[in-house]
């Protein structure tokens, strides 16, 4: 009984969040125009700064010179980053907002799948986003990438569960605070940097470079990269693969564990849906 009524529960909030997304046309638009706003001026620069068509600083440090497909890999899997953190962490903001928060979670399920289901439909969503993105860019900048698409998936769905545990954790932060938007951006802005979402984390000075060796966003990326377009690898690829499935594990305990603490803790004090 306890299952099904989570599994109702989490139907019920994925239908939520498709029907609204669906009632922003405008919002599908952007998914088109996403993509050439934020990576256009980067392959502008690669032309201003390859003549002859070669990046040698930057194969150096990525083991080719597709510059290109490096930056189109790194905002896919922002895209992921930004939508386990906006999608947990502003939703539960939102449900402050709308006074609906203590009563949502009065009823007789797990808050953390209340919390993870509603951003469900956000992945189905931002994966149909990415195809969408690889296929413009591929006319548009000339992206190709290798058909290892089930190997990439072998890496990046543990990937999207350790996000999960990070965005639980950040979401309790929001319900502490009562504020989302600095919370997310800030931690959003710096995981993604510090992963090398946009740049090879070989070029950060020795102490970023340890922390971007912590994080396992950093080998999602790089392992992304290597299956997908071919660039060398920081360690050996089964090796990233069994540090991300390892932290898929860890960081949905450490999630889950500072969550469920949070909110006994705002629960107790009466500061559950304030805002």
């Amino acid at each position: 009984m306890y299952i099904k009524r989570n599994l109702t529960a989490a139907k019920a909030r994925f239908w939520i969040s498709l029907k609204i997304y669906f009632r922003y046309p405008l919002k599908i638009l952007q998914v088109f125009i996403d993509p050439i706003i934020w990576l256009a001026p980067f392959y502008f620069m690669e032309k201003t700064f390859t003549p002859s068509g070669s990046l040698k600083g930057f194969e150096q440090y990525s083991g080719n010179s597709d510059f290109m497909g490096f930056l189109v890999i790194g905002y896919m899997i922002t895209a992921y980053i930004n939508t386990t953190f906006w999608g947990l962490g502003y939703n539960l903001k939102d449900e402050m907002w709308q006074g609906v928060l203590e009563s949502n979670w009065s009823a007789p399920v797990n808050r953390i799948n209340l919390l993870v289901s509603r951003c469900s439909f956000d992945f189905v969503a931002v994966t149909v986003e990415n195809i969408i993105t690889a296929v413009i860019c591929h006319f548009l900048f000339g992206f190709t990438i290798t058909p290892a698409i089930l190997k990439l998936l072998m890496f990046l769905i543990p990937g999207i569960i350790g996000m999960l545990g990070i965005g639980i954790a950040i979401a309790s932060l929001v319900l502490m605070a009562k504020e989302a938007n600095g919370i997310i951006d800030v931690s959003s802005s710096l995981i993604s940097g510090l992963s090398g979402s946009f740049f090879p984390i070989k070029v950060m000075p020795r102490a970023l470079m340890m922390v971007s060796m912590a994080l396992p966003l950093t080998f999602l990326n790089d392992s992304s990269r290597a299956i997908l377009i071919g660039q060398g690898t920081i360690l050996p690829l089964t090796s990233e693969f069994v540090i991300i499935f390892l932290s898929m594990f860890v960081l949905m305990f450490i999630g889950s564990f500072v969550f469920t603490n949070v909110e006994r803790r705002c629960r107790t004090s009466g500061n559950l849906s304030g805002h």
